[in-house]
């Protein structure tokens, strides 16, 4: 029986040292993938190429929009923030929409997106001409959206789907992304942006 015990314990100890070195490369790969999420999404987008494959199969035309995503430096929110801003791409003065983009890695969830709308648009108009103006962003000037994104790597692509705990898709695991990232492209919705040079 004494001998029993101390290989009873030797099992445990290397089954608890092999799940401990799992959950280690699991957060190592995961922080490595949001690294390199977060070096592809910054840059200034537009959906002229959407526009032109509407056109070519006599689809209704999407809006044409160009979109324009910054890394700011926003300390009371977190540590990986982005700001969107969203216009009209014959009209950079006609403003659509302004967001932030939150990121961090969950133990659990792997790579999670907060978006931020702001409580007054104007005041940060315009922020990717102007980043420093973020470092100034308290809590009470945004408020999250109701569903956070888990983003995952498939292949060269990073893919975004709501989290199905808080906020299940109509159409189960069927449903479209609400997001897509690669090089140079960027899906959201049903909008299709090529990066700029």
């Amino acid at each position: 029986m004494a001998e029993r015990v101390p290989r009873q314990v030797l099992l445990a100890s290397l089954l608890l040292a092999t799940l401990l070195a799992g959950c280690a490369d699991q957060a190592r790969k995961n922080e490595d993938e949001m690294t390199q999420l977060l070096a592809l999404l910054p840059g200034r987008y537009d959906n002229s190429a959407q526009l032109e494959a509407d056109a070519h199969a006599g689809a209704p035309a999407h809006e044409k929009v160009a979109l324009v995503i910054a890394h700011v430096y926003t300390p009371r929110l977190g540590h990986h923030l982005f700001y969107a801003q969203e216009m009209a791409a014959d009209d950079p003065r006609r403003v659509l929409g302004q967001k932030m983009y939150g990121f961090e890695v969950d133990e659990k969830r792997g790579i999670v997106e907060t978006v931020f709308e702001f409580a007054e648009p104007l005041r940060w108009r315009d922020g990717q001409l102007h980043p420093e103006v973020f470092t100034s962003v308290v809590i009470e000037d945004v408020h999250a959206e109701g569903c956070q994104l888990l983003w995952k790597k498939v292949d060269a692509t990073f893919v975004a789907r709501h989290d199905p705990k808080a906020c299940p898709e109509p159409g189960g695991t069927a449903a479209p992304p609400q997001a897509t990232l690669a090089v140079g492209a960027l899906s959201v919705g049903d909008y299709k942006f090529r990066k700029g040079h």
